[in-house]
């Protein structure tokens, strides 16, 4: 299927909106673990999850290598080879996810630490889902190549769906382990619900040389994710092993809170990353691909301080009225929001070095900044710092490793110096989250802070707009849109009178 602006925009939409919708979903399902579960046994459950976290990559690269490869084969034409990539893809990837849910297995049962050994049910739970997610999220995945992305978000919208009802009513039930069969069962669900499209449109196959040019590929993708996901949760991994559970609690739910807005850059990367990817392989030129990075960066920099700002609006009287025992999570919630800010820049920049196969940069400033932060996390610890201090390392982690990556990205346009004052200016644009957050130091009434923040998030929005719409073809392509569509529906009004 061929792109088309408008159809483009009207994707990114409906993506934006139910990937919204199921991120609530998500909010309001950890609101209730949290709340239900006090912050010991949340504590608990936030350690035992990260077995499905870290589990997701453990495919070798099979979904990374064929989210690169296919649109690369499609945009040359080459319609039979990613086909058959599809297909091999599908099998490869159950057999790397087979002997992850074997070792997770063992490893529950054999574990000498109390935590495994006490809930080694949940674990092996964490990791047959991991296999059950994996297949949903390649079906996801087949359905954003053929340019399906309305179909790929509402299936993810109604697995959230599921997921929250049968694991809120196990977990009332079971506990912890009750949520781990919830999730496990939710995801079960739309496997067998997602069957249709992998028997109708995806052949299994078998061919080695095939599943070596993807895990040549994506093993490298996939190194690059790990260590990306690992370096967005090393403040997660630290607090587990350092702090008691209670702490896990408290810092799970800031972080819950601070990484709203990251999600807005992790939609608009997917389209950008796959529509990149098939004009690279038309091109094969990286000019053709500064727009997209130009663009991207522009809305996503403007986009993720709204987001930053309504949350903390809201965040403040709902953490104070629901979850009074996490009361502590709004002394570090504002540095991770700014944090969140700069790695949303991060990840179009790191589309856009993989589309361009310089993910090797990625790697080694992943490998050099990973023991750094644990080692700057360890000492913040030594140092009584308290999970505070944690928040401090993981806002300079980001910062400055989307810093590099920076110029890293548009070294390949200009100069080093040149792309040091750009990034300058992107990043006075998280200026409006400070101020939003500045309102706490201040003795006024809370409800005054409220409409203060929802005052700011109002101007910055009508800036946003103004700025966008002369500036980036996405925005103003979009306001083009909106504005036909409402001068159609006026007139259908007009025309019921």
């Amino acid at each position: 299927m061929k792109w088309s602006r408008k159809k483009a925009i009207s994707d990114i939409a409906v993506a934006s909106a139910s990937q919204y919708i199921a991120q609530v979903i998500l909010f309001l399902r950890n609101f209730i673990f949290a709340k239900l579960l006090g912050p010991h046994d949340f504590g608990i459950y936030a350690s035992i999850f990260l077995f499905f976290s870290y589990g997701n990559y453990a495919n070798f690269g099979m979904i990374d290598g064929v989210s690169r490869i296919v649109p690369y084969e499609l945009g040359a034409g080459n319609e039979k080879k990613a086909r058959d990539i599809l297909g091999v893809g599908l099998w490869g990837l159950n057999l790397t996810i087979s002997f992850f849910v074997i070792a997770v297995i063992f490893y529950s049962l054999t574990s000498p630490l109390s935590t495994i050994a006490e809930n080694k049910t949940s674990v092996i739970l964490a990791g047959v889902a991991v296999l059950l997610n994996q297949n949903f999220l390649y079906v996801l995945t087949y359905l954003r190549l053929k340019h399906e992305f309305k179909r790929s978000y509402l299936m993810q919208f109604m697995q959230a769906l599921v997921d929250l009802v049968i694991s809120i009513v196990l977990m009332l039930k079971f506990k912890v382990v009750g949520i781990f069969w919830g999730m496990t069962i939710g995801l079960l669900v739309m496997f067998i619900f997602s069957l249709r499209d992998i028997l109708r449109g995806i052949k299994l196959k078998i061919n080695f040389g095939i599943l070596k040019s993807i895990f040549n590929v994506g093993f490298q993708i996939l190194l690059v994710g790990f260590t990306y996901g690992f370096l967005m949760s090393a403040d997660k991994f630290s607090v587990a092993n350092l702090f008691e559970k209670s702490k896990m609690g408290i810092y799970s739910v800031a972080v819950g809170l601070g990484m709203i807005p990251y999600f807005a850059s992790a939609t608009l990367g997917q389209f950008i990353g796959q529509r990149m990817l098939e004009e690279y392989g038309k091109t094969k030129t990286k000019e053709s691909l500064k727009i997209f990075l130009d663009e991207s960066l522009l809305v996503i920099a403007f986009l993720t301080p709204l987001i930053s700002i309504l949350t903390i609006a809201f965040a403040e009287p709902f953490i104070h009225l629901f979850l009074p025992k996490y009361i502590d999570s709004l002394r570090i919630v504002d540095k991770l929001a700014i944090a969140y800010y700069f790695i949303s820049l991060g990840a179009v920049l790191g589309t856009f070095l993989i589309t361009i196969n310089q993910q090797g940069k990625i790697l080694i400033l992943n490998l050099i900044f990973i023991p750094t932060v644990l080692f700057l996390n360890y000492l913040s610890f030594k140092a009584n710092l308290n999970l505070l201090g944690i928040s401090y390392v993981t806002f300079l982690n980001f910062f400055i490793r989307t810093l590099f990556l920076f110029l890293l990205s548009y070294g390949n346009y200009s100069k080093i110096l040149t792309s040091f004052f750009k990034f300058v200016k992107f990043s006075l644009a998280s200026i409006p989250i400070v101020i939003a957050f500045g309102l706490k130091f201040l003795t006024l009434d809370a409800y005054l802070k409220f409409y203060l923040r929802i005052l700011i998030a109002f101007f910055w929005f009508v800036f946003s707009m103004y700025y966008l719409s002369r500036k980036t073809e996405i925005v103003s392509t979009m306001l083009g849109i909106l504005k036909k569509r409402l001068v159609l529906y006026t007139d259908k009004f007009s025309d019921m009178f």
